[in-house]
């Protein structure tokens, strides 16, 4: 294999951190207590080598003084930073000719260690053991060894896509001990020949140490790494931790092979932490033209781990640009990776947040495993004859959870002027990015209230009354954290305007605001998901996948039970909501029901009774009319007869409202948007009720993105 087609399968965990001297105190009194401090952490995946005159005795205790040249090195959670439930350690010698390796593996339950394989190259890996992955030269493959507390060994090399060829003997040396309740230990030595070694100094050396414990008593299977790893197999080189500054003479008793150094592995950004999250990149400003094959563009990049991955950014579409869809290759896969569910986008500015551990590969639409080798963001499609364009701004690639607000904006000016009062803020600071604003204005009578939500940083006012009008400002970043308010600035407008009408979805949110953030304001859901609750329509997978591309930043989740009807679903509700604690709730139902009036009171107590039960978790509802059915009736006058009773039903107790029978209404042929059945959708209904949700979800967070006084 080439060489720079090696390197593209394997990615060492660089600057994890190494271990230094308060590391090794510590991890030694780990390892001696069989407690599993967290500090022990800091030492993983990363080790200079510690090169002794004569190595340690091969004796199963690692009583030898010499095994404490090197710091122990800390085992734990294959994915995670955390430590196992029983401590590991272990440590790496070298001398001129061999390389130890001693593991020192906390256990209670000494009586119950497995250890049924007797036979060189046998399941090892199936009973308790500790592996052992290294190379001296990636172009010779790496060498796979396993131990388990028997003394057994597995010994096997393994080369391009052929793993654990046993034909492969090396003269390795390895014995056992047990201290019973306590551990059970393992030293070994192994000639560096063995291991692909070549004569040089300062050679850097790939490599992972692994633990197994089996399922037994009732105790699921646990398993340790050394390196922190994208998945739990053990194999991947692409995990494999990194021993620096390895020097290897040349000997005839031992290395005598000769070679250039092997290519470096590839370097992957480490991103800047800000607030809690991982930046790996912010580009403020990126436009996409269609020269004539789709807006294309690619940013290349080196990220391991779609874990806990975001892109984000502000976008807009004119020309017939209508979604932003973007592959994410992935060299490990050899696959592109992309999202189930492209953001839609309109000629306004819209935030969009994109999850990659929720995108799908390409070539077979599985979800995306963790251990993610990333090398580009491509953006294409969006094909519009040459005429049109993608505009993003904020383009941001981060990493994790954002719960840290951006800055005060600064710098608000407000200018009175014939087209109303003109409004201009410098843009605040935050460790991702500010997705959008809030503007606030007080009359007369110095009472504030939101007047816009916009995302851009100027908007103009068209106040109906003359006289002072005060303003501020606050900012909104893509995970709606908010900032403080700015400072207030303040404009005499001579000029009146008249007031636009409001539509049904604004009146619904004068009458819902306040019900509404008091859900909020209790509950501890997840922010930032999403449950669509109903029956078959709901449970489909293009609903999911349409609404997340209709919500644009938000993850989503879809629940439907086929043939529900509404005194169904209320009793699963409550333990729907305890699943996935989401941030709000859609729900559509009513299309199995009765539409016969007097059933009709029924199916509305049983909408108020799912409202409530969200409004007990913490959880803003909002509850849409649903479809019209078949193609006989134009007006669909039962559904629209429920319908009403809905609306009715939602205003008075202060429910935000969908309007998805609406614009099924004005959507046109309906024979594109329903199944022949004339209930189910197809894609043109998907295309409908998305935008709906939107345009809901929208006003709620109208109200809950603001700073009332």
């Amino acid at each position: 294999m080439k060489r720079t087609l090696i390197w593209a399968l394997v990615g060492v965990l660089w600057g994890i951190g190494c271990g230094n001297d308060q590391t090794a105190k510590v991890s030694a009194a780990a390892e001696g207590s069989g407690q599993a401090a967290a500090k022990v952490i800091a030492g993983r995946g990363i080790m200079p080598a510690v090169t002794v005159k004569k190595g340690p005795a091969i004796d199963g205790t690692m009583k030898d003084p010499v095994w404490r040249k090197c710091p122990p090195m800390p085992l734990g959670e294959c994915m995670t930073k955390n430590p196992g439930p029983m401590a590991t350690t272990a440590r790496v010698l070298f001398d001129a000719t061999t390389l130890y390796v001693g593991f020192h593996c906390a256990e209670t339950d000494t009586d119950g260690l497995k250890a049924d394989e007797t036979q060189r190259d046998g399941g090892v890996w199936k009973d308790d053991s500790v592996e052992v992955f290294i190379t001296g030269d990636i172009r010779t493959g790496y060498y796979h060894f396993s131990v388990n507390p028997a003394g057994t060994l597995f010994d096997a090399k393994c080369t391009g896509q052929k793993r654990d060829d046993t034909s492969y003997n090396s003269g390795a040396k390895v014995k056992t001990s047990t201290v019973k309740g306590k551990a059970w230990i393992v030293t070994m030595s192994i000639p560096l020949k063995d291991l692909g070694a070549y004569v040089g100094a300062g050679q850097d050396w790939i490599c992972n140490l692994n633990r197994t414990r089996p399922a037994r008593g009732g105790q699921a299977v646990v398993e340790w790494s050394w390196s922190i790893m994208g998945s739990n197999d053990y194999h991947q080189m692409a995990d494999f931790g990194q021993i620096k500054g390895v020097n290897v003479p040349s000997r005839t008793d031992g290395v005598t092979r000769k070679a250039t150094r092997p290519p470096k592995p590839p370097s992957y950004e480490k991103g800047e932490e800000k607030g809690g999250v991982t930046v790996y990149r912010h580009l403020p400003k990126l436009d996409i033209p269609d020269k004539g094959q789709g807006t294309s563009h690619e940013i290349p990049m080196k990220i391991r781990g779609s874990k806990g991955l975001k892109v984000a950014f502000l976008a807009r579409g004119v020309g017939g640009v209508a979604s932003v869809p973007f592959n994410m290759s992935d060299r490990r896969s050899n696959d592109n990776t992309t999202s189930y569910a492209y953001r839609t986008v309109t000629d306004q500015w819209r935030p969009l947040v994109y999850f990659c551990d929720r995108f799908r590969y390409n070539s077979n639409l599985n979800r995306v495993a963790a251990n993610t080798d990333y090398a580009n963001i491509r953006f294409h499609g969006n094909n519009t004859g040459g005429k049109g364009a993608l505009h993003l701004r904020h383009v941001a690639v981060y990493r994790g959870e954002d719960t840290a607000p951006p800055s005060a904006p600064t710098g608000l000016k407000a200018k009175a002027g014939a087209a109303g009062i003109r409004l201009t803020w410098t843009e605040p600071a935050d460790n991702v990015a500010v997705a959008s604003y809030a503007v606030s204005r007080a009359g007369q009578d110095g009472k504030f209230k939101k007047i816009a939500h916009v995302y851009v940083n100027e908007y103009v006012d068209r106040p109906v009354e003359a006289g002072k009008h005060t303003y501020r400002v606050l900012a909104v970043d893509f995970q709606d954290n908010l900032s403080p308010w700015s400072k207030t600035a303040s404009a005499r407008g001579t000029k009146t305007f008249q007031a636009p009408k409001p539509s049904d979805l604004q009146t619904d949110r004068a009458g819902y605001a306040d019900n509404v953030r008091k859900i909020a304001a209790a509950g501890k859901v997840r922010k930032g998901w999403v449950l669509c609750f109903g029956d078959s329509i709901t449970g489909a997978t293009s609903y999911r996948v349409f609404t997340e591309s209709a919500l644009g930043q938000y993850r989503v989740d879809a629940n439907g039970r086929a043939g529900w009807t509404t005194g169904g679903c209320r009793k699963v509700i409550e333990s729907d909501l305890k699943r996935s604690n989401p941030q709000f709730c859609l729900i559509m139902l009513g299309t199995n029901n009765s539409k016969n009036p007097k059933a009709l009171p029924q199916a509305m107590d049983d909408l108020l009774f799912m409202a409530k039960a969200c409004a007990a978790n913490g959880t803003v509802p909002i509850i849409t009319t649903i479809p019209p059915r078949g193609f006989g009736d134009p007006a669909s006058k039962p559904e629209a007869g429920y319908n009403d009773l809905l609306i009715k039903t939602c205003r008075d107790n202060k429910i935000p409202i969908a309007y998805t029978f609406k614009a099924f209404q004005a959507g046109g042929d309906r024979r594109k948007l329903l199944a022949g059945d004339g209930v189910h959708l197809v894609d043109g209904g998907w295309a409908v009720t998305g935008p709906a949700w939107r345009a809901a979800l929208e006003q709620v967070n109208f109200v809950l993105l603001d700073r009332p006084d």
